[in-house]
């Protein structure tokens, strides 16, 4: 699965056109972090993962799990209404994950 992650991510990078030095600069790692990253030596923080997905509209669901266009109507919904505990369990248990992909 890890794997899987890291292939993605430099599919983004070579889809958005980006070197390794400018791609590391978009997300604020070093060219060497990131070519470790590619190499599935490493994999992104959940904040850099959040920040790529922000940064280029691509869904964490499809650099995470490769899925895309995965959101619903009944999802929407429910994010709309999420508080601020609720979010940071959510983020939490994403972190959660992250953890168990990276000592995979």
């Amino acid at each position: 699965m890890r794997e899987d992650i890291c292939k993605r991510i430099k599919t983004i990078r070579n889809n958005l056109g980006m070197n390794k030095n400018e791609f590391a600069n978009f997300l604020g790692i070093t060219p060497q972090y990131l070519g470790s990253i590619e190499n599935g030596d490493n994999c992104l923080s959940v904040e850099k993962i959040i920040l790529l997905s922000q940064k280029t509209s691509i869904s964490t669901d499809y650099i995470l799990l490769g899925k895309e266009n995965i959101v619903d109507e009944r999802m929407i919904k429910h994010i709309m209404n999420i508080n601020d505990d609720d979010l940071n369990t959510y983020f939490s248990t994403v972190r959660g994950i992250i953890n168990i992909i990276q000592n995979s």
